[in-house]
């Protein structure tokens, strides 16, 4: 039974409800001596606000998608459901084999657990096609890639409960706002541990994960068009940090990246505001916030403009309302998802070298 499961949030309910009026029933007819008396029916208090609480978390959780999976909730989420080491030890093949079955997920979108053979780790990966990737017409054409990343605490799974992100992507795609393109959203925590989306030594090599590992296995299994004119990075909360720091970093991968409410570009290692401040790529960079947000300030937005050069452009997109939550994030997508679309290349026949891509 599923974490986020219609079933299990109408248990929960049911055993709230059962409970209290468990409660009414046997309050007066507890017996024994006093103390048993009042041990049974604090327990009986006790019983109900437990229940209470379980029902509240699942509403909680169910609303914001902070926990996807019963695996996600328990830490196991990118490690096959159990704990192990950080998996650095295993040689490299000579020949790395990129080629990975995607699966039908849930809301249009295919999961598959990726291998990591230059990051030597391993972790979901959840992708959706536009409609257009499977009709005849463009069964030769390749199509730009947007990376989409989670934030902390959650998952790639988070965003299938917290927002339809391919609904809004379609959406944009019909009114003619966007090209289409595939979203591919990979887990930003592939060892359980947050860096911040960089490679940091005995922890987690994030960084090329995101950047090496995902976009090879993309590009073999899928039609994309080259980097960097093709790809781009967005994300949420500590994804949108992810996403500023990946896009100033690696202007040779992505040609744009969207920031939205992003965690403090100041901190961390190689933060956004110094890659803005101390290097000059050539990419274009969107940071969107919300004015009521304290999590995220527009201040945000103001430092890494202040700090880019030439040829980095940065734009600032701000809501005048919205918290640091799943309802403020998925009003800013669709006008991110334009800007992005703007700044790649559009769908097309381009002859690339042969792989496994249908």
């Amino acid at each position: 039974m599923g974490l986020t499961s219609g079933v299990f949030a109408a248990l929960l309910i049911a055993a709230a409800v059962g409970a209290v009026a468990g409660a009414v029933v046997l309050w007066p007819r507890v017996r024994g001596p006093r103390p048993l008396r009042v041990a049974a029916r604090v327990g009986m208090i006790v019983l109900c606000q437990v229940t209470a609480i379980f029902v509240v978390m699942a509403t909680v959780n169910n609303q914001y998608g902070f926990y996807a999976s019963w695996d996600d909730l328990l830490g196991h989420a990118n490690s096959g459901g159990k704990d192990r080491p950080v998996a650095h030890a295993s040689p490299t093949p000579a020949v790395p084999d990129y080629r990975v079955k995607f699966a039908a997920y849930s809301q249009g979108f295919e999961r598959a657990t990726v291998h990591g053979w230059d990051s030597g780790t391993k972790g979901d990966v959840i992708v959706w096609l536009p409609p257009q990737y499977g009709k005849p017409e463009f069964a030769h054409t390749r199509f730009p890639v947007i990376e989409v990343l989670h934030g902390i605490p959650g998952t790639p799974h988070s965003f299938l409960r917290g927002m339809r992100l391919g609904r809004i992507m379609q959406d944009q795609i019909t009114a003619g706002r966007a090209e289409p393109a595939i979203l591919v959203l990979p887990t930003i925590t592939p060892d359980r541990v947050n860096t911040g989306c960089a490679d940091v030594e005995g922890k987690s090599k994030v960084e090329t994960w995101l950047t090496d590992d995902v976009v090879q296995t993309i590009s073999h299994n899928f039609r994309t068009l080259p980097a960097p004119r093709g790809w781009a990075v967005m994300g949420i909360s500590t994804g949108g940090y992810c996403a500023a720091r990946l896009a100033l970093a690696h202007p040779d991968t992505f040609a744009a990246g969207a920031a939205l409410a992003p965690d403090d570009p100041s901190k961390g290692v190689r933060s956004p505001l110094w890659l803005a401040r101390t290097t000059r790529p050539d990419v274009r960079l969107l940071v969107e916030s919300s004015l009521q947000d304290p999590e995220s300030p527009p201040k945000f937005a103001d430092w890494i403009t202040g700090a880019a050069q030439s040829p980095t452009e940065v734009s600032i997109l701000r809501l005048s309302n919205g918290g640091h939550n799943w309802n403020t994030w998925g009003r800013m997508f669709p006008e991110a998802f334009t800007w992005v679309s703007a700044r790649l290349e559009a769908p097309r026949a381009v002859p690339l070298a042969p792989s496994a891509a249908p």
